[in-house]
Formats: structure tokens, sequence, C-alpha cells
């Protein structure tokens, strides 16, 4: 139980912020540069202290550097103050609303200034990344303290312990408690001020765009990365849990091994949510009450986590005991809302109903029929086609019908998940065009359909000898028939196999880039008779 005499300097300070949200959004930060940082309260190298001459000042220091500092209105709002290296300034110029001040001349950090009704841009990935690396730069300084005398152990850990935090923030919002002895009785904070917005967006909550290459998948998540609050990622046959949740990573420091527990971008994709209800942990969320957690979530602007290639991955290693959460009736603010413990951090996580997973699926590297079953429960999925409509006639071919032709083959050979999208086309305004898609980019996957079946590949193509091409209008040739008698002749022996071989060659114009011999009828005479 804490009385208003323990931790004083702490409350005194808070009180004189007079902005309960936004000290917790200071302590969220504090708590992921301790993250970063991975030194244990009281080391020599850390002073985290609340103001002694300026009341309302909160501070954090590394080697005698600020590293991050929260402040009562000085420019008629609290302020954020986050220590960058000075070379990130170029970088961080774009972003208009954000105020640099110098710490000294000759310093090579700067101050960058962030006030509450810019409080998003906490969170914006530059500015995050200049400050994280200029963090780890800090602790390696040989600036060394020792500031034991100024360290306030409280303010370490208030951004460790949240139930700490939250007494310490009720005893500066009403000093009577501590004479109450607080009594177990919740005392309610004053609501954020944020605007009521739209419902959330009327779409799946967990989305695949599934089809073919050259579809449009990827270019289908233009407009979520052109909104301002998304974050994309690509998957990789070795990406895991570990990097998509959380997980312990080795670093070297002073030529030191240490182990530190690293978000991945799932985990700061919930965050980024939860930030935009006006949150600034999630464990503040969580200690919220239902009816007020679900109400500022639903109302806030939505997050979308876009995932390319989401299939080259082991989706389901990788989201782990996750899959459960991302169900929209259980994610925080929903009706059936569930949350869970970390397994390396030990945190309560949940996913928020603000958050939007926009996945991309190649169906060459895996139909969706062979997705774990849990997967494709969670998910919506929705099929992108190769759409011929957009491609017109390029010297006379017409390239929609050439599409058309080319892919009805490929499904009756195949089947439909390996047909070529119109992406592969869509930029041909030449002739000379034309021929290099087919020579460096649609020859090439078909040969990796068919596996070098050469013969499927002259069907689909219109190159076998029944469609009626003449031999020069083909894309691949007959380079030679091996009978009985010339095979004898190649080895001086009969060889095993007495049967026919064939053997292929791309037609050489088009391989040596001589366009000017390679007719338009190569092309025309794919779809055309």
């Amino acid at each position: 139980m804490l009385t208003e005499t323990h931790q004083q300097p702490l409350i005194e300070n808070i009180r004189a912020i007079g902005h309960s949200e936004a000290v917790r959004r200071f302590f969220g930060l504090l708590k992921e540069l301790i993250d970063i940082i991975n030194l244990p309260n009281g080391d020599a190298r850390l002073a985290f202290s609340p103001g002694r001459r300026e009341k309302g000042v909160i501070s954090a220091d590394i080697n005698f550097f600020q590293a991050l500092r929260i402040q009562k209105p000085r420019r008629g709002e609290v302020e954020y103050h986050l220590t960058v290296k000075k070379s990130c300034q170029d970088r961080l110029k774009s972003i208009d609303e954000l105020v640099f001040e110098p710490i000294t001349e000759k310093s090579d950090y700067l101050g960058v200034i962030v006030g509450q009704s810019n409080v998003h841009l906490l969170y914006q990935p530059t500015l995050r990344t200049c400050w994280e690396d200029c963090l780890l730069e800090l602790v390696e300084s040989t600036k060394r303290g020792p500031h034991s005398a100024r360290h306030n152990a409280d303010v370490y850990r208030a951004a460790e312990d949240e139930a700490f935090l939250s007494d310490l923030i009720r005893l500066a919002d009403d000093p009577t408690l501590g004479e109450r002895g607080m009594n177990g009785h919740a005392v309610e904070e004053p609501e954020a001020g944020y605007e009521v917005l739209p419902d959330l967006p009327i779409q799946p909550h967990n989305l695949i765009l599934f089809g073919p290459p050259g579809t449009g998948k990827t270019f289908a998540l233009q407009p979520y990365l052109q909104k301002e609050n998304s974050s994309l990622i690509t998957f990789h046959p070795s990406y895991s849990y570990e990097e998509f949740v959380e997980g312990i990573r080795p670093e070297v420091i002073n030529g030191q091994i240490s182990y530190r527990i690293r978000r991945g971008i799932f985990h700061k994709a919930c965050l980024s949510a939860i930030h935009l209800a006006g949150y600034a942990t999630l464990a503040d969320c969580l200690n919220d009450t239902a009816e007020n957690r679900t109400r500022r979530l639903r109302q806030a602007p939505a997050h979308y986590l876009l995932i390319d290639e989401v299939n080259r991955a082991n989706v389901a290693s990788v989201f782990g005991d996750l899959i459960t959460l991302l169900e929209a009736d259980k994610r925080l603010g929903a009706e059936n809302e569930l949350w869970l413990t970390l397994p390396y951090s030990q945190e309560r996580f949940g996913v928020p109903i603000n958050l939007f997973v926009v996945g991309t699926m190649n169906t060459t590297d895996r139909s969706i029929a062979l997705l774990d079953i849990a997967l494709r429960r969670r998910f919506a999925f929705r099929e992108m086609t190769p759409d011929p409509t957009v491609l017109s006639f390029v010297d006379g071919v017409d390239l929609a019908q050439l599409l058309r032709t080319i892919n009805e083959r490929i499904e009756y050979l195949l089947d439909r998940d390996h047909q070529i999208g119109h992406a592969y086309l869509t930029t041909i305004a030449t002739h000379a065009e034309l021929c290099d898609a087919f020579r460096d980019r649609i020859i090439p996957l078909l040969q990796e359909y068919f596996f070098n079946d050469w013969a499927k590949i002259q069907l689909v193509l219109g190159d076998n000898p029944a469609w009626g091409k003449d031999p020069d209008q083909r894309l691949v040739w007959v380079k030679k028939k091996y009978t009985a008698s010339t095979a004898a002749k190649l080895f001086g022996e009969m060889p095993d196999s007495v049967e026919e071989v064939i053997t292929y060659e791309i037609n050489p114009h088009l391989q040596r880039g001589d366009y000017e011999q390679v007719s338009v009828d190569v092309f025309i005479k794919i779809y055309q008779k």
C-alpha cells in the first residue's frame, strides 16, 4: 500500500505534469527504453529521476546523456523529449510537427520534441529507429557514471510495474487516497481527449488475397500503405514466432554476450493499434474496464498489418498460440475477448479489435487447399485472377486474347493456380518489350511450371506442329529428333533407351535479342490458328 509520503518526489512531479494519460505514455516509452538497453535497476550507467529544481519533469539519463524526458506544458502542452544522433536530423526534417533542440553546440546528439497534440509521432517508424539506435550508442559510451546519487529506483519500478504506476497516478490525482489507504477502491481517471470516429472499416479483420503471380496482389496493398497507420512485412521460409511476436536474441555489448527480449512486428502492430485508442501500453488497455476498452478500441482508427507472401513461411508456427486471438470475436474490445501470457516476457497480451491483418498469397507456391485448417478458418480469402480486360493491342497483337488463350491451356494442363497474371503484360507498349517479356519472364515461368517439359510448353505457346505455325514463327523450336540410328551415330552404340528423343531450344533470334527477326505472327498465332 502506498502513502503519499513515500515516493514523494515522483508523485509531486506526476501531479505537476497534470496529464495522467501523458504520464502513462511516457512510462510505456520508458519500459521500451529499458528493454532496449537491457540494464538492471540501479546500474551505475542509469539515472532515472523526477525533477528537483523544476517540478513537472521526469527524465531518463544514460551515461550522463539525457535519453528520454517528459515535462509539463512549456509551449501550451505536455512535451516528450527523445534524444537522437545529430546525423538523423536530415531524415526527420520531412516531419513538420517535430521540434529540434540542440543539446550543446558540439554535441553529437539532438533533442526531438513531440507535443501531446502530435503524440502519434512517437510511434513514427523513422523517429523510433533513430531513437533506438541512439539508445544503443549511449549505453556503450565511455563517459560513464556513477549515477547512483541521482537515480530514483521508483521511476524504474513504475515503468516495469503497471500496478505501482497506477497507484502513483491515483495518489497524484487525489492526495487523500494516501490517508484512506486506497481501500482497494477504483478511482476513475479522466477520459482521454480523442474524437469519436466512425466505426471500424467494413472488411474482414483477417484477409488473404490469393492468386497466381502477376495478378496485382501486392499492388492491392498500396491503398493500405498510403494510410498513416500501417506496417509491412514479407514472410520467408525461415521466419519464426520469435521474429514475429517476441523472442530472446543475443547481443554483444562491450565484449559481453547478453540476451534480451525483442518484440516482433506483430507485437509492435498491436501496440500501435492500442496507441490509436489512447492507451500507452497493453497493460493499460487490459487494466481498463471491459466497457471502456470496447468503446475506445471500436472508436479508434484502424491499424493495418500487411504481410506479403504470407504462405512462404510456416504460418501455423509463426503465429503459434496467437492463432486463437486473431478471431474477430476473441480480440480485445470484442464480445468474447481473450488474452494470454507471452512465453518469454510473461506479459499479458491480446490482439485489439482495431488491428486488421491483410496478407497476400501466391498460389503457385502453395494452394489454399494445403493451408492449415485453423488458419483457413480464421482468415477470409479473396481470389485475385488474371484480368485480360486491362490489356490492349500492341503492333497488331491482341494481348488480352493472347493471355486468355495461354491461361486456358495452362489451366487444362496444370490448374487455375498456375495461370499467368496480367501484370506480366500491362506495361508492354512495343514489339521489343513484348519480346523481352516472353524471353525474360513468361518462358522462364513456364519452364518452372512444367519442369522443363518442353512439349507441354510448346502446347501452351501454340508451337506444337498440329497448331500449324511455320517453323520460324515458333518461340520454342525443335532442336533435333534422335531416332535409333542417329543415337547410334552419336554414341557409337545403341543406348539402353531406343525411344525417340526430341531436344528443344528457344528461338535463337529471341534469345539473342534480334527482335527484328521475330515476326509479329509469332505472338498472333499463339491464339489465332
